[in-house]
């Protein structure tokens, strides 16, 4: 590093004087003299010899800043380099001194004795820094807050609203029915009819487990006729596995889950899958939603009355964990501050529907969350680890982000043998060793010559340093002598932390005490204990039946997946920006029964399920229509588009292929430590395992930035964000998807040669059994005559394409419309009077299959897959 002098020497009397005038004692940071110390002569030594490679405005060496205080006190890559008030442990005046061989800095030439001195002098009395000024605003909160905290009614205690009486006594089977229907009578509206079975069937079937009934499933309740059918279906499906599936699933999204970090470098979290398991389980086995929520804030901290128990609650906190990292972030400190940020919006937004991270660099624009809450929260996460097993790293190797340290040890499979311990060690000198000599080199003229191989020296001591990194890692990876998880657990130091002036990492303000959000005023509520980060009390604190907003949103929620809409539109926000409920009576009534039945989503889904409501007919009438066009009002039952992962596992069900057993681990828990690029080799495994796998979707590998095609052409979540409601779009590519994807066309022929194996039967049968896999129905008498038309004229096509394959394209029948085929109708929810056809146009196939029979079938099952009944719930 070439030095730029500063004439800046102190003579021996004055600096003898310096340190009579600032003895080694505490000293406050305005005090006027030790500033000015500082800014004449320990400010002008850094600057002339530090700055270059360690800087904000440089790639920071070692990943350490001399530019701020605060990266002096955290340290780069070997720890803190300043220690207030102990010279002697302070990294920064070794390097100076040249005291170390391996730790030498400036590498040319070492500081003169007096500029030594003058640091020494400095770190004594405290390693005094100008304190950053204190914005205004951090000094006196907004003077609307505390209105808002008083009117805003998601933080208000639930209402304990008597049930409404109603006109139509006969209509409501639940308590919920009196709330919706008072409320349409008091706007002169009826509901309109019961849904038919097939229609409810198909309903309960999707919503609860998200794949479709089976024929035989469909044909014993159309025809059960005792009165607790419904409810004998409902428990049949709440007790099912594929609940969990379902709802699990729903849960992933709003825990922003994936199995990589996404942003600059994405790497892989190969034991991700753990906590999608957890999750999955969880819904399963009805876990308590408050014991449910604790788990994942800090399960590490709870007490466990079995070794499974305790490795459940450790596998829980990956809640925490495994959101976006940019481990390309050349900073420290910024990466664990925008690490936190993340975490606490995911635990706000999740849990309390609030923005809290906008207070993250002033207060809170819109709700009362002033910074001083924001970094009351930020303590408790700050004195916490965060074990995903990377870390930040500017450059370099998949290999360079890797610390398996940062891993939650599950089960250990046994303590190395004193051989392996000896390799070990062995790896461990031999890595140093490279380290140094690439850092050496790096530093120097001499790594920039060449050797034999026409590289650079640098070059070959970086490589030799990248591989012997590779072996250590090979013999002390937890994953390879035991089960890991990603998780957090309680750091080695706990302690509040400042606040970051502006939201810049580096500009340290007052400390904030740790604790919760002033919004909400929990009277059982626990302080934080000080030997602890916080997150116990801060799980107990959300968690608290005296907490309105944490039932209020996960009622809500609830809601919104079993009818389209939440009874807050805005699911994700209960801030004065978002939505106010339409029924907040019934909100809060649901919200109160939620908790007395023991926080238990199953009985929740099951008593929603089974009110009058929920079971009303999408059908839609025109008085009804023009007083409330958007249903918010609850007269029908809204239809909707199946989600990405009903979509794909109803055509998997349909052609008898889908495995509904767990698969082990997932495709991506192989990955090594390498950056994931699209179309590189591992993507691409990736991809193809996706495309083959018959599990459910909830199963597939999900890796940021390569959603597998199935998935992102219908709207999948987005999975670097809460996503506790998805987009529903209808674009182009989903219908080019249904036209040529390969799996589609693959499990169109499965489904077509299934058809063809039952011999006993004619054309006719075979299209009804078609549409009864598919549609769940028989086909009226013009689609079977459409269909069999159809066949004829396709198979004819094909064999003479077949038998004369230098017929031009344009000889070739014309494209044939699925009208032909179906001419049924289902209401399209954004405009329910204008119907659209049960299919897409179905196109011949570029590729057709070697028989032309069975091509004929393919392209009617396609046609059916790819038809909007097939797609939409009523």
């Amino acid at each position: 590093m070439k030095r730029v002098r500063i004439s800046h020497r102190i003579p021996a009397a004055l600096l003898a004087t310096a340190v009579v005038l600032l003895p080694a004692v505490s000293v406050r940071a305005d005090d006027a003299a030790a500033l000015e110390f500082f800014e004449k002569k320990v400010r002008p030594v850094l600057v002339s010899n530090c700055y270059t490679c360690h800087s904000a405005e440089t790639k920071p060496s070692g990943g350490l800043r001399v530019d701020d205080r605060h990266g002096l006190l955290a340290g780069g890559n070997r720890g803190p380099a300043v220690v207030p008030g102990d010279p002697d442990k302070s990294l920064l005046l070794r390097a100076v001194t040249h005291t170390d061989k391996r730790l030498k800095m400036p590498p040319e030439q070492p500081l003169t004795e007096e500029e030594i001195a003058v640091l020494k002098v400095w770190i004594e009395n405290g390693a005094v820094w100008p304190a950053p000024k204190i914005p205004a605003d951090l000094q006196k909160p907004k003077e609307e807050y505390e209105q808002l905290r008083r009117e805003h009614w998601a933080w208000q205690p639930l209402l304990k609203a008597a049930v409404p009486e109603v006109q139509d006594t006969a209509w409501p089977r639940d308590e919920l029915d009196r709330f919706i229907l008072s409320r349409l009578e008091r706007e002169g509206l009826a509901p309109v009819g019961d849904a038919d079975r097939r229609t409810l069937i198909r309903r309960l079937t999707f919503d609860l487990t998200g794949v479709p009934p089976t024929p035989d499933e469909v044909d014993a309740f159309v025809n059960d006729q005792s009165v607790n059918a419904v409810e004998t279906v409902v428990d049949r499906l709440l007790a099912s596995p594929a609940f969990g599936e379902r709802w699990g699933r729903h849960w992933l999204d709003v825990a922003r889950y994936a199995e990589s970090t996404g942003s600059a470098r994405n790497l892989p979290y190969p034991h991700a899958w753990r906590y999608r398991d957890y999750v999955i389980d969880a819904f399963n086995k009805d876990k308590p939603y408050d014991d449910f929520i604790r788990e994942q804030i800090a399960g590490d901290l709870l007490p466990a009355e079995s070794e499974e128990e305790r490795r459940e609650h450790l596998i829980a906190t990956g809640f925490l964990a495994l959101g976006v990292k940019d481990v390309n972030q050349r900073f420290k400190v910024r990466f664990i501050m925008d690490n936190i940020d993340e975490q606490i919006d995911t635990v706000t937004r999740s849990v309390l529907a609030l923005t809290v991270s906008c207070a993250r660099c002033h207060d809170h624009k819109f709700d009362p969350v002033p910074t001083s809450d924001y970094y009351a929260l930020a303590g408790i996460f700050h004195s916490t680890d965060h074990c995903a097993g990377l870390r930040n790293q500017m450059g370099g190797s998949g290999l360079a982000y890797y610390q398996p340290n940062l891993l939650l040890v599950l089960r250990e499979s046994g303590e190395p043998t004193p051989e392996m311990a000896e390799k070990i060690e062995a790896a461990k000198k031999a890595v140093q060793e490279a380290r140094a000599e690439f850092e050496r080199l790096r530093d120097s003229k001499e790594g920039g010559e060449k050797t034999k191989n026409g590289r650079p020296k640098r070059q070959v001591a970086r490589q030799k340093w990248n591989r012997l990194q590779a072996e250590l890692t090979a013999l002390t990876d937890p994953a390879s002598i035991g089960e890991v998880a990603l998780g957090v657990r309680e750091a080695a130091v706990v302690g509040d932390t400042e606040i970051r002036l502006r939201g810049e990492a580096e500009k340290l303000g007052p400390v904030v005490p740790r604790g919760f959000l002033s919004l909400l005023e929990i009277p059982d509520a626990r302080p934080v204990n000080p030997q602890q980060s916080g997150r116990l009390e801060l799980a107990e604190w959300l968690t608290s039946p005296q907490n309105p907003l944490t039932q209020r949103v996960i009622v809500n929620r609830v809601w919104k997946h079993l009818f389209g809409r939440g009874l807050v539109t805005t699911v994700d926000n209960f801030g004065v920006t978002g939505d106010t409920p339409t029924h907040p009576e019934l909100l809060d009534h649901l919200a109160t029964r939620f908790v007395a039945d023991g926080w238990s989503i199953k009985r929740l889904v099951r008593t929603i399920v089974l009110s009058r409501t929920y079971q009303l007919s999408s059908e839609t009438g025109a008085s009804q229509r023009s007083v409330d066009p958007d249903n918010r009002l609850l007269w029908r039952h809204s239809p909707r588009r199946l989600d990405a992962e009903e979509i794909r596992d109803a055509m998997l069900a349909s052609a008898g292929v889908l495995d509904q057993q767990r698969p082990h681990g997932s495709p991506a828990q192989d990955l090594k430590v390498i950056e994931l690029r699209n179309n590189g080799p591992e993507a691409t495994r990736l991809a193809n395992a996706a495309a083959s796998s018959r599990h459910r979707s909830v199963y597939l590998p999900l890796l940021r930035g390569l959603t597998p095609t199935s998935l992102e052409v219908f709207d999948f979540a987005e999975q670097g964000l809460v996503t506790g409601q998805r987009d529903t779009t209808t674009v182009a590519p989903q219908a080019l998807y249904l036209l040529n994807d390969p799996l589609v066309r693959s499990l169109s022929e499965t489904l077509a040669r299934r058809l063809l194996q039952h011999e006993e039967l004619d054309d006719a049968a075979r299209i009804g059994l078609a549409w009864r896999l598919t549609l769940l129905r028989s086909p009226s008498s013009a689609e079977v005559e459409r269909t069999r038309s159809f066949l004829v004229d396709f198979e004819a096509a094909v064999a003479a394409i077949h038998q004369s394959p230098d017929v031009a394209i344009a000889s070739r029948p014309a494209p044939v419309e699925t009208a032909v085929v179906s001419t049924a109708s289902v209401a399209d929810p954004e405009n329910p009077d204008d119907p659209v056809e049960t299919a897409d146009p179905v196109e011949e196939s570029p590729a057709v299959p070697s028989e032309p029979r069975t091509a004929a079938w393919a392209a009617v099952i396609q046609s059916l897959l790819g038809s909007a009944e097939f797609r939409y719930l009523q």
